[in-house]
């Protein structure tokens, strides 16, 4: 079987319906998803922007704008028209190149079904865009199963999810706390296995309503309080879901797209990045794209400012320092990146390191002679022990020297090191 085919795949007419109906869900999300998160798109910049490469082009106030506004246009037009869904992908992949953490899983997402979708005849797309969610259904539960998920980020959403029926696993035998935990990510492979073949599809399909319909129950402002993109994504993959992997979709004669000239690149980039996930664990690929989501092993990063030099920092900094217990004698304030990011640009920060190590960076030179920042970087738990590499440096310098052992850059735009 070759990896643009499925068993069943639909007739033609069925997939000219089924594409468009996944471009029109897409377009519409990805609208709302970029109207929630417009401050990380234009300039000027609350947060240090990390371009993926250094001599990315950075864009005035003006020219940011404009290239936000082409985004939402092209992605509106792009519901309906195939040209133009090509044409926003290729200015988000310009606007992704310059800060790495507009990288975010759903303009992910959104780059590569759309690419399959807006390059390839829509019978093809549509079978390659099954299995991109049959991949990422495996890869997020593949990347789950280790200690560290079940010890951290699989306890609370354990805890979460028992707490409307009054139950809580904290009196549970650690035995089964670590296999409650584990049916979490067992359940995500097992759906992607179901997907994968006609005869359990709609099984398969179910049981990924089942986890996005949960992720909005655990996720919301009810619960743990993650930002509404996280919501509006997750009831995007509920719809995507259902109409990729739903039953043909019957009406009268179609005329199907053809392939564009672009489809043989289209279908390499899509079997390069099936394949590059395996590697995740080995930092040959980053964690949002190997669908590493909700994972607890990634790279970590904290940046501390002295406690004695806040007054140093902007409110809209200040805010974010995470509180000391009270009579602690720590010098040093942790900032809550991931709080700042979220109130400054409605997203979490990239999660690698160095995205991070460029972030603080620039936090430091923007201070210069008035604050020195810490910087403390954690690998990559071991999937066995959770252990992980631990980095510490000091000062704006010292910061700089650790970002030039990235191979992919790890430095702010606009700081004239």
């Amino acid at each position: 079987m070759r990896p643009d085919e499925t068993p069943g795949d639909p007739d033609p007419t069925s997939a000219t319906r089924t594409a468009r109906r996944v471009r029109f869900a897409l377009g519409v999300s990805m609208l709302a998803m970029l109207g929630l998160s417009w401050p990380l798109w234009v300039e000027p910049s609350a947060l240090p922007r990390v371009p993926f490469l250094s001599q990315v082009p950075q864009c005035s106030a003006i020219l940011s704008w404009c290239l936000f506004g082409l985004l939402l246009v092209t992605v509106a037009a792009g519901a309906f028209w195939r040209p133009a869904l090509g044409a926003s992908i290729a200015v988000l992949a310009f606007l992704v190149l310059q800060d790495q953490h507009r990288f975010q899983p759903w303009a992910y997402q959104y780059g590569m079904v759309g690419l399959l979708l807006a390059t390839l005849s829509e019978r093809r797309g549509v079978a390659c865009a099954r299995w991109w969610l049959i991949s990422l259904y495996f890869y997020s539960g593949l990347s789950k199963l280790d200690v560290s998920f079940c010890g951290e980020l699989g306890l609370t959403f354990l805890a979460t999810g028992l707490r409307p029926f009054g139950l809580s696993p904290a009196a549970w035998p650690p035995a089964g706390r670590v296999a409650a935990v584990l049916a979490m990510p067992a359940w995500e492979i097992a759906v992607a296995a179901a997907l994968a073949f006609p005869r359990t599809r709609r099984a398969g399909r179910a049981g990924a309503i089942v986890i996005h319909a949960l992720l909005i129950g655990m996720l919301g402002p009810w619960a743990l309080g993650h930002s509404t993109i996280v919501l509006v994504w997750n009831a995007t993959m509920i719809v995507v879901a259902g109409v990729l992997f739903g039953p043909e979709l019957a009406g009268g004669p179609e005329t199907p797209e053809r392939e564009t000239r672009l489809a043989p690149w289209a279908r390499a980039v899509f079997g390069i990045c099936l394949i590059l996930p395996l590697g995740e664990r080995w930092g040959w690929f980053d964690t949002w794209p190997s669908h590493a989501l909700y994972a607890s092993h990634s790279e970590r990063t904290f940046v501390f400012v002295p406690r004695d030099e806040i007054t140093e920092v902007d409110e809209s900094i200040r805010r974010h320092l995470l509180p000391l217990p009270p009579g602690s004698s720590e010098r040093w304030a942790r900032i809550d990146l991931t709080g700042w990011s979220r109130a400054a640009r409605g997203t979490p920060l990239y999660p690698q390191g160095r995205a991070c190590n460029g972030l603080a960076e620039g936090l430091a030179a923007r201070y210069r002679g008035r604050l020195v920042v810490r910087l403390v970087q954690w690998g990559r738990a071991d999937r066995w022990t959770g252990a992980r590499s631990r980095i510490e440096v000091l000062g704006l310098e010292a910061i700089r020297r650790l970002g030039n052992q990235y191979r992919i850059n790890a430095h702010p735009a606009g700081t004239g090191r």
